[in-house]
């Protein structure tokens, strides 16, 4: 079978009750279908010429294209009340967290596939401190935070590298934070975020941060210590002329937005939250006729298990919009945004649960609102990606899961290494999942479940890539890797070493070939239903 073709099995959902509908419910009915499933049950019911044509005319004023398009070509669907502010971004900018409004899908199809830490690469440097902030791209610009340990704490830095060769262009002093945190965390794990003219950083403790591109600060807003013993690491997010940020801690949590250009806050909102590590997501919906913008946050810090909420706040002003009740008491993961909902993921191996934007209230109970949810395969830390009608995630312990993402049907898993920090993104077509052993594994998205390349960084990695005009940024415990775009020429491995460093400086960890298996698909999940 091609790889792109679903394999479905069994009789249609419904037989001859399908064409004693009138006409205008036949076509309801085939718009709410999965592709795939609509082009199965009108192939099953129309054996004689003369009903094959009367669907054809049936569905030619709606075009039957959409109706009969192959599963593979991911064009979005039309008549759901939800859209993305951006999903594929083709402007060659990695602006944020997860490419911001990319939601961690690039549309550049010139992304290497196999390298090593000596070929394939552009250049590579060595960057001081630690880190688990993920590259940001703009332009010539590759942004990252850092600490560096001091004698009475840690030295929060902004570093900014040249894109064309890695030299350090310039780097900004935050603050020095004494502030609670895990070892695997850190204190410079938020990723920060750009709009081309200013650069947005958040320090947990030491405040939110604006700086311009020579490395200058514009302004510098200090937002009262919220401790946690795990630390902070939800990143800002940009939304017209505002910058929200998530503050979160055992007590006080917030969210807040302050005007871009000055810094002076705008509003901000209360949350009865004990913690929670996740970065807000803008999304585009309508209710009704009228259009409405999004901004939902993953999850509640709670003392019950499943007891946190999804909540959407109006970006304008923080009121509440919505919430859902049903995550871990912990969560990490950044909502995933699809074609037409998000996802909330969250625990180790908890629930996944599959939201339509666009309610009022408390929608928990309503099937409306809440597509279907599934009570285990939830990650932890990991943030998975949605692509193509599939929805990708990869447990702590390195499975990754391929999900039909209109039902959470399971199409396919496969055992890659073991211990995932670093969420996934898609590039050309293709998930790249990052190890925290330093190894990339590169597999087809979609349903043939192909292993298409293993790249070895030979370093811990926690940090999740970014990628820009083909050149894929990978942030390594104590190196910064650009990996050429295919077919650029450049590929000397050129190393960058900070003033008075040596490669000797360079701590490899120890990377055996990390076992590989499939994993026997298991049956359908049980899910609350998709009515």
């Amino acid at each position: 079978m091609a790889r792109g073709v679903a394999r479905r099995s069994g009789s249609p959902p419904f037989s001859a009750e399908f064409f004693s509908l009138d006409p205008s419910s036949r076509l309801a009915l085939l718009h709410v279908l999965p592709i795939d499933l609509a082009m199965l049950h009108v192939v099953a019911h129309c054996r004689r010429a003369i009903v094959t044509a009367a669907l054809l005319l049936l569905l030619a004023p709606v075009g039957c294209g959409r109706v009969l398009a192959p599963l593979d070509e991911g064009n979005p669907r039309t008549d759901v009340a939800f859209q993305t502010t951006a999903h594929v971004d083709a402007s060659g900018q990695w602006p944020g967290w997860r490419g911001g409004a990319k939601a961690g899908v690039s549309s550049d199809e010139n992304v290497a596939i196999s390298w090593s830490t000596d070929h394939g690469v552009r250049w590579k440097t060595t960057v001081p401190g630690r880190g688990n902030s993920s590259p940001v791209v703009w332009d010539e610009a590759v942004l990252i935070t850092t600490a560096v340990e001091r004698r009475h704490g840690s030295q929060l830095k902004l570093l900014c590298y040249d894109r064309g060769n890695g030299a350090l262009r310039w780097q900004a002093n935050l603050g020095l934070t004494q502030s609670a945190t895990s070892d695997k965390n850190g204190h410079a794990s938020a990723t920060v975020a750009t709009d081309g003219d200013a650069i947005f950083s958040y320090g947990g403790g030491l405040g939110l941060f604006c700086h311009d591109f020579d490395g200058q600060r514009r302004w510098h807003v200090t937002i009262e210590q919220i401790d946690h013993i795990w630390g902070t690491a939800s990143s800002p997010v940009l939304h017209g002329s505002l910058v929200i940020q998530l503050c979160e801690g055992r007590s006080g949590s917030f969210i807040a937005a302050y005007d871009k250009h000055s810094g002076q806050q705008v509003w901000r909102q209360q949350r009865d939250s004990r913690g929670c590590w996740s970065t807000p997501v803008i999304v585009e919906t309508r209710v009704g006729e009228t259009s409405r913008t999004e901004l939902i946050v993953n999850g509640t810090g709670a003392d019950t298990p499943r007891g946190g909420w999804v909540i959407a706040y109006n970006p304008a002003n923080g009121d509440e919009l919505w919430r859902l009740k049903g995550t871990t008491d912990v969560v990490c993961p950044t909502l995933i945004v699809g074609e037409d909902r998000v996802y909330s993921t969250s625990g180790r191996n908890g629930p996944i649960i599959a939201i339509r934007p666009g309610g009022e209230g408390d929608v928990t109970g309503n099937k409306k609102w809440r597509r279907w949810h599934i009570r285990r395969g939830g990650a932890h830390v990991s943030t998975g990606v949605a692509y193509r009608r599939r929805l990708f995630t990869i447990s702590d312990g390195g499975v990754l899961a391929c999900r039909r993402a209109e039902t959470g049907k399971e199409v396919w898993r496969r055992r890659l290494g073991r211990n995932f920090t670093a969420s996934l993104i898609v590039a050309g077509g293709n998930i790249y999942a990052t190890s925290e052993r330093g190894t990339v594994y590169v597999m087809a998205a979609d349903d043939a479940n192909e292993l298409l390349a293993t790249n070895q960084m030979n370093q811990r990695t926690l940090a999740t890539p970014a990628v820009s005009h083909g050149d894929l940024f990978l942030r390594t415990e104590s190196r910064l890797f650009c990996i050429a775009a295919v077919g650029s020429g450049d590929d000397a491995g050129k190393d960058v070493l900070a003033e008075g460093d040596t490669a000797d400086n360079e701590r490899p960890s120890p990377s055996p070939s990390d076992p590989q298996d499939i994993v026997p698909t298991l049956p359908e999940a049980t899910s609350a239903g998709d009515g």
